[in-house]
């Protein structure tokens, strides 16, 4: 909440690109260690670290999702999980995602925290028993 509350000072932000790559079972993961200098820098102000360090975040978002619909086709996204608790990430996320055409789910009625989880582990179990 404070990284948040700091970057908000901040228009705009500067992302550091994260590489993106797959690991040995096929999964996306971002790199973040290009991040570490500029977050450890004292010579960068606390609000400028925290708003490159949000943006940097929104757009490894986007990089996966563009790889997912590459591969895929998907053009939705679920923001979902206590991160998108975080008002300027959610937001950031959602308006580089919808310009590169994806449309964006935010929940509305169930927590995006944990308190959410058991629904989606219930959407999975009734999709799997579905296709059976």
């Amino acid at each position: 909440m404070k990284l948040e509350a700091a970057a908000m000072h901040i228009n705009q932000a500067a992302p550091i690109a994260l590489p993106l790559k797959k690991d040995a079972h096929g999964l996306l993961q971002t790199d973040w260690s290009p991040l570490l200098p500029m977050l450890t820098d004292p010579t960068r102000p606390p609000a400028e670290r925290a708003a490159s360090f949000h943006a940097s975040l929104a757009h490894a978002l986007l990089d996966q999702a563009l790889r997912l619909r590459e591969q895929s086709g998907i053009r939705n996204v679920g923001l979902t999980g206590g991160v998108f608790q975080n008002r300027l990430l959610t937001e950031t996320a959602k308006e580089l995602l919808e310009q590169n055409g994806f449309q964006v789910h935010i929940p509305s009625q169930i927590p995006v925290n944990d308190a959410g989880i058991c629904l989606g582990q219930v959407m999975e179990f009734l999709y799997k028993n579905s296709a059976s």
